[in-house]
């Protein structure tokens, strides 16, 4: 059976961790850790502007006259 890109990658991240050094696994580590800050900040960012877009008509609307 064929593999998939995750399980390719996944092989070649074992076999880069047996040649890595301590220092080697902490910077990687570090930088996974980074990289998925930095997809939830831009996930966030991206809700945000939905939510913006959706609202965007109330501020060409004139607010109704109460009495």
């Amino acid at each position: 059976m064929a593999k998939t890109g995750r399980q390719i990658i996944m092989e070649r991240l074992y076999a880069a961790i047996r040649k890595a050094t301590t220092a080697d696994l902490q910077r990687a580590a570090m930088f996974l850790e980074w990289a998925f800050d930095v997809r939830k900040g831009c996930a966030r960012q991206r809700t945000a502007a939905r939510q913006a877009q959706s609202e965007a008509w109330k501020k060409k609307v004139d607010a109704p006259v109460r009495w």
